[in-house]
């Protein structure tokens, strides 16, 4: 009898996860660590592990699955059994792995320490008998040409099986299948012969083939997996992190989150620190922050709108994604005009094995992503979506013809890549984007007759993007170039805004490594936005300031062309003084340039961040750091803002803590403040500007605090459970004026409370829940009405701004999955239930037409999404 060893370890990934908070160090991104798996661990030596005597002599079988962790240098540093077999097996497979030698996994190239999952299978044989002597005293090896091959495949994905054994039983030969998933045995016997393949994670496969004389039997074995998923994560080991909070989301971990049907980029909204957006949106709340105090990148570069129709799904396909990051604040000098948080969107590299296709239905939209390789050097990826809720509301009668509704959207990416050679790659990425939304209203507004006669929204933007990126021993150097144009068109009735812009940017970024301890990395950017203005509309209400009727506003008129310009540059050294200390200052010079300003603005953004290991499982981080952000959309044009406005600036201090004792479960907490200053008002005074006297509009002349605590605790995708629990506790105030009161943001929160799991099932089952709890939004309440003899309305006076609070919100969202696998494809059926008890939220105040009566308004009720999404 001997051993039969299953000799590949399975991962726990095999794409690129961020176990905690900042994963990874800078990479290919120049900035913006990848924390990409470049290369797996692979067996360099295995030792046989001795079959229990018990269980030989009662011819037991068993499988032992263990977590393996392995170092940077290859050795096996820790064996932890979580399968037992029992019968002595896990003692005997526990010896022998650590023995093993590895070479070691690279993160970004770089040797790293991983954990894995990997299953001993002991499989009882008969003893051999003695082998034939061959002539020269050796053992004979069976000869002849092939006569037996194939390729052991996952069922569903195709992914070849590496490493796993395929047996003849009768015969007692095995062999094991290479990178392709291929096998060949020779000088098999004619007749029939028991077949088995056996591989860690895996069902054992068996079957019969039969082999003729003189022709070569060909098989293709299709295998199941025990826990089916398109998706595989690693976990691992963190080399280097160099942001204060960092959190990185992957495709693995958040397909299936329910209540977002399947959209990565609207898991971020379940993040600590984030608030709930109104109607669950698409607003990204970060920290107290207005959302446009936030930016949202794609592979380091903004893009103009994340979600379409304001949070139904996002822009960006997200089975072209690789990651998503999240940083909340005290984010490093690679990133600026912002006082708010970062997200980057990380896409992914076609896959170049061979031809990929997905498709996705539900009852709101469709999507497809097809991929693969063109030639050896070049790959591609190309996908599309198109809603269809104007098509289902044109089937549903409404007892009121006065309200039509039309919405619809699409959206859809292309990307070549091409690589001449491992030091050059070579990315062109197109992106489109468009909504529409038409209401037609017969009536007007009660208690505001300019709304009338219907509303016309439409957005939406393109990009073409190329960057190319250099990578040799040291050096690291990134550029990317993109030019694209982003709509907004905006009517209301007679009133309206259209604002068509077109949009350039530029980013060089270098890094170099002096050695292991100083690294060094800097870049520019360049941003132009030509935009034309048609605008006829009144003056839309500023933060804090709660609405009155538009018919009481004069209607302001423009027609012309502007232009914003900023130019940055930055700087940054990783410096490493301590084997368990990390320091990175760096610094940050921004400009802003707008038609008809009188002189351009300049600021300086020095930054720190620390962290110190304590113990290998305990870290301590701290940061601070001077952030500052131009004004946007309106407030720089001179018809309804100010071109002379300054930048709004947030001294951004944190400090926490992280506990890791093993590698899949993360525990994060931090306490921050943020001081605002120079934030931009309303201003009834009158200036100077080409000769003549102007109104103001707005000045820089509001301050605000930001302060609160947040905690993370973080299970990472495994086989079967991931999840986390988020909370944050915080208060954001302002104050407009000198000597005026603090009064609370228009978005702040203070209690906001996450909790998601999910759990893969046997059968192909998977079931998740997420549950949400977070303090109702600030609301400024009327005090009573007085009626407009010039326009038969009646104007509101309001009480203290956001003196009161609409009632808290909470929602329970289930999920479940059914994975049907077959040979050569797989198919998901799902139903994500958003409300499951049918509890509405409060999303605002209602009033009559006179203000004497109010009502909540309130968002969705239960919503069931029934969809389905095909993959081979």
């Amino acid at each position: 009898m001997r051993t039969l060893l299953c000799v590949v370890c399975v991962l726990l990934a095999s794409g690129a996860v961020a176990q905690a908070p900042d994963a990874g160090t800078l990479a290919g991104d120049a900035g913006v660590p990848t924390g990409e798996l470049t290369k797996p661990p692979a067996l360099l030596r295995q030792v046989e592990a001795a079959y229990p005597p018990d269980a030989a002599a009662q011819q037991l079988e068993g499988t032992v699955v263990m977590f393996i962790d392995i170092s940077e240098t290859g050795a096996v540093t820790n064996v932890e059994v979580t399968q037992p077999a029992g019968h002595g097996f896990d003692e005997a497979a526990v010896e022998a792995v650590k023995q093993f030698q590895f070479e070691p996994a690279e993160i970004d190239h770089v040797p790293a320490p991983v954990r894995i999952q990997y299953a001993y299978q002991f499989v009882f044989r008969a003893p051999e008998p003695p082998p034939e002597a061959a002539p020269d005293g050796g053992v004979q090896e069976p000869r002849g040409p092939v006569n037996f091959s194939g390729r052991a495949l996952e069922r569903g994905t195709r992914k070849p099986l590496v490493g796993a054994e395929v047996v003849l039983t009768e015969l007692d030969r095995s062999t094991v299948t290479d990178s392709e998933g291929r096998f060949s045995f020779r000088g098999v016997p004619v007749g029939t012969h028991p077949v088995i393949v056996v591989l860690g994670n895996y069902d054992r496969f068996k079957t019969q083939e039969t082999i003729e004389a003189g022709q070569e039997t060909q098989a293709t074995y299709y295998v199941q997996r025990r826990i089916f998923s398109q998706y595989e994560t690693v976990v691992r080991s963190e080399r280097e992190r160099k942001e204060v909070t960092r959190t990185t989301l992957t495709v693995a971990e958040v397909q299936r989150v329910p209540g977002t049907q399947g959209d990565t980029l609207k898991v971020v909204q379940n993040l600590p620190g984030v608030a709930r957006p109104a109607f669950n949106g698409g607003a990204l709340v970060i920290r107290g922050t207005s959302p446009q105090e936030s930016g949202v990148f794609l592979d380091g570069l903004r893009i103009p709108i994340l979600y379409h129709f304001g949070g139904l799904t996002s822009v960006y396909n997200s089975d072209l994604l690789e990651a998503v990051d999240y940083l909340p604040g005290n984010f490093s000098a690679y990133y600026g005009d912002i006082t708010g948080g970062v997200i980057n969107v990380r896409s992914r590299e076609p896959r170049t094995d061979r031809l990929h296709a997905t498709v996705g239905l539900s009852v709101i939209e469709s999507n497809a992503v097809v991929e693969g390789p063109l030639t050896d050097t070049l790959s591609f990826a190309i996908g599309g979506r198109r809603s269809y809720i104007d098509l289902v509301l044109k089937a549903v009668p409404f007892d009121d013809d006065s309200l039509q509704v039309a919405p619809r959207y699409y959206d859809a990416q292309a990307k070549l890549v091409w690589k001449p050679n491992s030091r050059h790659t070579f990315t062109l990425q197109g992106l489109t984007s468009r909504d529409r939304l038409a209401l037609l209203l017969d009536q007007p507004a009660d208690n505001d007759p300019s709304i009338n006669g219907g509303l016309d929204v439409t957005t939406g933007f393109n990009q073409l993007r190329l960057r190319h990126q250099f990578r040799e021993g040291k050096l690291t150097l990134d550029t990317h170039g993109l030019i694209g144009n982003t709509l907004l068109d905006f009517q209301v009735g007679e009133r309206g805004l259209r604002i068509a812009s077109t949009d350039l940017y530029l980013r060089p970024t270098v890094e170099y490594a002096f050695n292991d301890r100083v690294t060094v990395a800097g870049g520019l950017d360049v941003v132009a936005n030509l935009a034309k203005v048609t605008a006829s509309i009144q003056q839309p209400p500023r933060e804090g300031e709660p609405p009155s009727p538009l018919v009481t506003e004069d209607l302001i008129h423009i027609d012309g062309d502007f232009t914003q310009y900023y130019p940055s540059a930055w700087a940054e050294v990783r410096w490493r003084p301590l084997e368990n200390l990390l320091v990175v200052p760096g610094v940050r010079t921004e400009s802003y340039v707008f038609t008809d300003q009188q002189e351009v603005k300049h600021t300086v953004n020095p930054r720190v961040a620390v962290r110190y290991a304590l113990t290998e499982a305990l870290t301590l981080k701290g940061g601070a750091g001077v952030y500052h952000s131009p004004p946007v959309q309106d407030e720089p044009s001179p018809g309804f803002g100010n071109p002379d406005l300054g930048a709004k600036r947030s001294l951004q201090y944190s400090v926490g803590a992280e506990w890791q004792a093993r590698p899949e479960w993360f525990v994060g907490s931090e306490v921050f403040y943020n001081d605002l200053d120079d934030l931009i008002v309303r201003s009834s005074a009158r200036v100077e500007r080409d000769g003549e006297s102007v109104p103001e509009n707005l000045k820089n002349g509001g301050v605000g605090r930001i302060y609160g605590f947040e905690l993370l605790i973080r299970r990472a995708l495994t086989d079967r459970l991931f999840g986390w629990i988020a909370y944050t506790l915080s208060r954001s105030e302002r104050r407009d004026a000198p000597g005026a009161r603090w009064r609370k943001f228009d978005n702040d929160q203070t209690h906001v409370l996450t909790a998601i799991a999910s759990y893969k099932l046997p059968r192909g089952w998977e079931v998740g829940a997420r549950f949400r709890f977070a303090s109702g939004n600030p609301t400024t309440p009327v005090l009573g009405a007085k009626r407009d003899d010039t326009t038969d309305v009646f104007i509101p006076y309001y009480g203290r701004v956001n003196s009161q609070r609409l009632p808290s919100f909470n929602q329970l969202d289930l999920r479940v999955d059914k994975n049907l696998v077959f040979d050569t494809w797989n198919l998901d059926l799902y139903l994500d239930l958003t409300n499951a008890y049918n509890n509405q939220s409060v999303e605002g105040v209602a009033y009559n037409y006179n203000y004497s009566q109010r009502e909540f308004f309130k968002g969705l009720p239960i919503l069931p999404v029934l969809g389905l999404k095909g993959a081979f």
